[in-house]
């Protein structure tokens, strides 16, 4: 009998993966994944598709596949077709196969937990009648596994334009932030969350904001070309301003969310706004927005355009609620 089990795997010459249907049709082409009931198929013919695992009858896989099963434990199998809606599985060290339901596959090769994000540079140089300079650089990065998700973005905005009456050089853009958040995920959907964002801008004579906030967030919809979540929670903000000086502390309300879409394979639109209003006064509220398009000219390397919005209801002395900025750049992406 292990013999001619053992036969039935030997017999499977690299002819490619194979999916049979419970209609009775076929595929063959390479298995890529499984998970949450629908498996990534490339098919020879019909390209990278994706099936219901409930429509499959059994599959058969010409090299090893990694299956995590749905009570969590995790194996490298080779797997051969069988019947009944399951397939038969041979693990290293064990002579005889196994029968397992495709039922009980909870995922196949599981995509590994990595960073993933984008570091952005724009710069512009102008001299003769005009004299100026301007920089910016921003970073993001995303660390996304089953129960958990780290998300780190960085920016620095520099522009400098000289007076060639005055000879003297006027700073009209000086400001950075870097904020982190992480978030648990309780479920598939729902997450709590804990984040920090510091910031300063010497043009709107900031010396120093912090901002320290905790809530829960919902993951509506969380997919290769379409992601949107929202959240909702408090925070507390400590702001130190110069000029004249100025100290502020005080709770908010944090309600926030994001979107990110796929226009096509090359095309990305993103879009995100943060609302906090003071819990002491009605009156007291800050606001960040942006939206953009990232497009893809090779595999890493990334053009993008982006407007940005800051809001600040009660700014430093003399100085405006609202900062708009218009952003250009090239970036690499991972």
């Amino acid at each position: 009998m292990t013999a001619c089990a053992t036969l039935v795997f030997l017999s499977m010459i690299a002819y490619g993966d194979e999916v049979i249907f419970k209609s009775g049709d076929r595929l063959t082409g390479t298995v890529k994944s499984v998970a949450n009931g629908k498996m990534v198929f490339d098919s020879k013919v019909a390209g990278k598709i994706t099936l219901k695992t409930e429509d499959i009858e059994t599959f058969s896989t010409d090299a090893p596949i990694e299956v995590v099963k749905t009570d969590g434990t995790s194996q490298m199998l080779k797997v051969a077709a069988s019947e009944g809606g399951s397939v038969s599985v041979l693990a290293d060290g064990v002579a005889q196969p196994q029968t397992l339901a495709i039922a009980d596959m909870d995922k196949v090769n599981p995509e590994k937990p990595r960073w993933k994000g984008a570091v952005v540079a724009g710069m512009t140089i102008a001299r003769g009648n005009t004299k100026s300079t301007a920089a910016n650089i921003d970073a993001n990065a995303q660390l996304r596994s089953e129960k958990g998700r780290i998300s780190l973005a960085a920016g620095y905005y520099y522009a400098n334009q000289r007076n060639n009456s005055t000879r003297q050089n006027n700073t009209t853009l000086n400001n950075w932030l870097i904020k982190g958040q992480y978030d648990y995920f309780f479920s598939e959907k729902m997450y709590g969350y804990g984040n920090l964002k510091l910031e300063k801008d010497r043009i709107s004579n900031l010396d120093m904001r912090l901002t320290t906030g905790t809530g829960l967030g919902r993951q509506w919809i969380e997919k290769d070309d379409l992601n949107f979540s929202t959240e909702v929670g408090l925070a507390y903000l400590n702001e130190r301003y110069f000029n004249p000086s100025e100290t502020r502390q005080n709770m908010a309300a944090r309600l926030s969310y994001h979107l990110d879409k796929s226009i096509n394979d090359k095309v990305k639109a993103f879009h995100n706004l943060e609302y906090l209003p003071s819990t002491e006064r009605a009156d007291t509220f800050l606001g960040n927005a942006d939206v953009g398009l990232r497009a893809a000219l090779t595999s890493q390397l990334a053009f993008e355009a982006k407007a940005q919005l800051a809001y600040n209801s009660h700014p430093s002395e003399g100085r405006e609620k609202k900062d708009t900025r218009y952003i250009l750049g090239l970036g690499w992406t991972f």
